[in-house]
């Protein structure tokens, strides 16, 4: 059963909407990483800057290795944010960074809770942490799902809009061989479509050969509006 002009209209618009949708989702999705990464940053340079100070020999040195430890996870999700966009996966001394990087935060954020025996201390220390180093495990797998589909629903828009030209195109050739057209009109039709040159087609008709441009180039322009 042949679908209708409608139908495929409609469901062209379902699949620009969804992929409207899937794009929207997706950078909300980017932005909910960086702020969940930006309160764990604050979070834990709050909490390790004095741990770091109270084993230091310099005490205002103890907000240099939290903004370093967190530096350096930034600059993996960062990298990993332009791969997962096009559906490259980082490898394994990627993971293994982040990892490193997300348990030296975990290390600088509970440690003096662990040390004074401070279980909920140690739990609540612990959040911020685990959380960032789970969403860096799992941002990039979502950015790469939403790239898949992304690029599947663009395809299909693509396809349909294409078909939806060449059909219109189709209309515009059949109905220029209405009866409505004089048997020259009806010669310079089939000779521009057969891709015969002007002068060949005005020699055959009997025609002046810029008649004969003149009634291509307006053929011409009827198929660039349907496109």
């Amino acid at each position: 059963m042949k679908m209708t002009e409608t139908s495929k209209l409609t469901i062209q618009t379902e699949k620009s909407n969804e992929l409207k949708s899937i794009t929207r989702t997706r950078r909300v999705v980017d932005s909910m990483l960086w702020v969940i990464a930006a309160g764990a940053i604050l979070f834990s340079l709050m909490t390790g800057a004095p741990f770091v100070s109270d084993h230091s020999q310099w005490k205002w040195t103890g907000w240099l290795l939290p903004v370093l430890v967190d530096a350096a996870l930034v600059l993996a999700l960062s990298a990993d944010s332009i791969l997962s966009r096009h559906g490259v996966e980082s490898g394994d001394w990627a993971t293994a960074f982040r990892w490193i990087t997300g348990l030296a935060s975990l290390f600088l954020n509970t440690w003096t809770s662990i040390a004074d025996g401070d279980w909920v201390g140690i739990a609540v220390h612990s959040i911020a942490p685990v959380i960032l180093i789970c969403a860096s495990e799992v941002a990039p797998i979502y950015r790469r799902k939403f790239k898949e589909v992304e690029l599947s629903l663009t395809d299909q828009v693509t396809e349909m809009t294409v078909t939806k030209a060449v059909s219109k195109k189709k209309t515009v050739v059949k109905d220029s061989t209405t009866p409505s057209l004089t048997k020259n009109q009806k010669a310079i039709k089939d000779g521009f479509l057969g891709g015969e040159k002007a002068g060949a087609v005005a020699e055959q008709i009997g025609v002046s050969e810029s008649y004969v441009y003149s009634q291509y180039r307006k053929i011409r322009d009827e198929l660039e509006l349907t496109a």
